[in-house]
């Protein structure tokens, strides 16, 4: 058969980065789904027993709200730094030292007030605070003010002290100067200049993930898990108008547009992490994602010509240089194919039942997420570096077909086999924190619905990797 064909004929998945519901919860906009909007709380909320925000609402908490102490936390800033300009990128001592005495987070049982009643760290359950932008296609936002001001500024700082470069190891050292000074150089000019600020939510929105992954503050948590969802829905919003542009920009707004999909896809890829298990939320928005990266990635890369001079050009040449199809997802699979047999007795009911591999187009699209699977255990087994095998786990979503995406949200017991076996790659990179522990606690949800004819499926697997479910009553 001829897969090209496949290709074109195959159902669209969604237009990029398209969300569910304009007014529904900031939570179901983060999972791509479509949300009741019920009130107080949606279904998906109360299933799910958590907290429900409404853009420009207050949110659904069952908690008191606890009484915060004004003279506590960092001092106040005075009327001139409420109205100082944003910070930006520099190599300056005395403003290091004085970004990182701001950026000094209050002790455990200490609240921090700041001017104009906007609180550094609300009580359990409270608000972002409320949007001065009201609209069907801006219904999230931040206001101006010294809250916002400081949390931005210790975002920022904290990328660019641990961010910035990641991964320990070396790398291409033009690599490692691009994404130093570059592209932070390049967010904030197209900030600045062009007040262009996908580049720089995105980047926001990745620092206050990274910093919910190591606080152990439970109100700090919260807060920062809610900026990390407002600035990542601000970057989706404006970088859709971006991409329209995309036919027509000139070579910096091809490598913004490009690196701030990129940022997307990691910051997607790190949510992973974030999902309960009990009930199991699939991945499905760092796959649609990596789509919407990918397709963004094809489009310029077919705009530029072989002498552009673009920092996407290097990282895209850089090594693991994933180009290559035949590599990727039509490479040898056969060590894999047991996954895709149906795992009780050929002659009974359930098996004879079982058709989803009488379709070709199917058949097709699970051999490529095998293959892709394949491509990165011999990566891994060739000794290749951390930054290289996590880039390979980011492109599973822009080479693996989106109708995989589909079956994971179907909840087909094949799809989640298979994905499962995947994410046990994930298991030994939980040392950097856009893995964490993503890779067991998506074995471990998995588990717990795979249906019983299907879970001897994993046991090889959770044998191998040591994993224990006792705890979890299994």
């Amino acid at each position: 058969m001829n897969d090209g064909n496949m290709q074109d004929q195959r159902p669209r998945g969604p237009r990029l980065y398209h969300k569910k519901s304009r007014t529904g919860c900031l939570r179901c906009k983060q999972r791509r789904v479509k949300c009741d909007e019920v009130r107080p709380s949606c279904s998906s909320c109360s299933r799910h027993a958590v907290e429900c925000l409404y853009p420009n609402t207050h949110p659904v908490s069952t908690r008191p709200a606890q009484t915060v102490r004004q003279n506590s936390g960092p001092p106040s800033q005075s009327s001139n730094e409420q109205t100082a300009p944003s910070p930006a990128l520099t190599d300056d001592a005395s403003q290091r030292a004085s970004i990182s005495s701001l950026c000094s987070p209050p002790t455990e049982n200490t609240s921090a007030i700041a001017p104009q009643g906007l609180n550094f760290y609300p009580s359990p359950g409270s608000p972002l605070p409320r949007s001065l932008d009201e609209g069907p296609d801006s219904d999230v936002n931040l206001p101006e003010g010294p809250w916002r001001r400081y949390w931005e500024i210790r975002l920022i700082h904290n990328y660019h002290q641990n961010m910035v470069q990641p991964f320990p190891m070396a790398q291409n050292p033009e690599i490692v100067h691009m994404w130093k000074y570059d592209i932070p150089n390049l967010t904030m000019r197209m900030a600045q200049e062009h007040n262009r600020c996908s580049l720089l939510n995105v980047s926001l929105a990745n620092s206050a993930l990274y910093l919910w992954t190591k606080s152990t503050d439970k109100r700090e948590r919260e807060e920062l898990f809610k900026l990390q969802q407002t600035y990542q829905i601000m970057c989706t919003r404006e970088q859709r108008r971006d991409i329209d542009e995309l036919s027509r920009m000139i070579s910096e707004n091809a490598d913004y547009i490009c690196f701030t999909s990129i940022r997307i896809l990691a910051h997607s890829l790190a949510l992973v992490q974030t999902l309960m298990i009990d009930p199991w939320e699939p991945p499905v928005q760092w796959l649609h994602m990596g789509r919407g990266a990918g397709q963004v990635l094809e489009m310029a890369r077919k705009l530029l010509d072989a002498s552009s001079k673009l920092s996407i050009k290097l990282f895209s040449q850089s090594k693991p240089v994933m180009s290559n199809p035949i590599e990727l997802i039509y490479c040898d699979h056969s060590a894999l194919d047991w996954l895709l047999d149906y795992p009780a007795d050929p002659k009974s009911i359930a098996a004879q039942e079982d058709r989803e591999l009488e379709d070709e187009d199917v058949k097709v699209v699970y051999n490529k997420a095998l293959s892709y699977i394949c491509s990165v255990q011999t990566a891994i087994d060739a000794g290749e570096p951390d930054y290289a095998i996590v880039r390979r786990f980011g492109g599973f979503a822009i080479w693996v077909p989106i109708e995989f995406s589909n079956f994971i949200e179907e909840r087909r017991p094949r799809a989640m086999v298979v994905l499962a076996h995947f994410m046990a790659l994930w298991v030994r990179y939980e040392h950097i924190w856009m893995v964490g522990k993503a890779g067991e606690m998506q074995i471990r949800g998995i588990y717990k619905i795979m249906p019983p004819d299907w879970k001897p499926k994993l046991d090889s697997l959770l044998a191998r990797l040591h994993l224990s479910l006792a705890r979890d009553g299994l």
